[in-house]
């Protein structure tokens, strides 16, 4: 299955992390964006196709920013954080976001969570085309 670009939208602060993460999804043709998590969640949300949020934003927690994001949008979230935050962390299982990945970020690894993300929204779509 060919999986064409789509707009990824990426919400970290670290600029080091940000850009090796960036690098690889858009290797694979993704269009990557950028936000420090500032703004209207749920409009930034709604104009990409997915939405990588790190757990630690400049001065605010990325889950503070994920909890202000509609839970119709959550689905197309995958959130960036240390294994004991999210293990232990009801609150983040409960949002209906698509992954977790654990840090530090093994860019190859969020590039396969990715893939699967649009592999399962595109065979959800030929179903409902069918």
């Amino acid at each position: 299955m060919t999986i064409k670009p789509k707009k990824i939208l990426l919400v970290h602060s670290n600029p080091q992390e940000r850009g090796k993460l960036a690098i690889m999804l858009s290797r694979f043709g993704h269009e990557v964006r950028f936000s420090y998590g500032k703004g209207s969640p749920d409009q930034m949300v709604k104009s990409h196709d997915l939405v990588i949020i790190d757990d630690d934003l400049d001065g605010n927690s990325g889950l503070a920013f994920l909890n202000q994001i509609s839970s119709k949008f959550c689905e197309k979230v995958i959130y960036l954080a240390s294994y004991p935050f999210v293990a232990a962390s009801q609150e983040v299982r409960s949002l209906n976001i698509y992954e977790w990945v654990a840090k530090p970020v093994d860019p190859l690894k969020l590039a396969v969570v990715v893939c699967d993300y649009f592999v399962e929204v595109s065979s959800r779509q030929d179903v409902l085309i069918s």
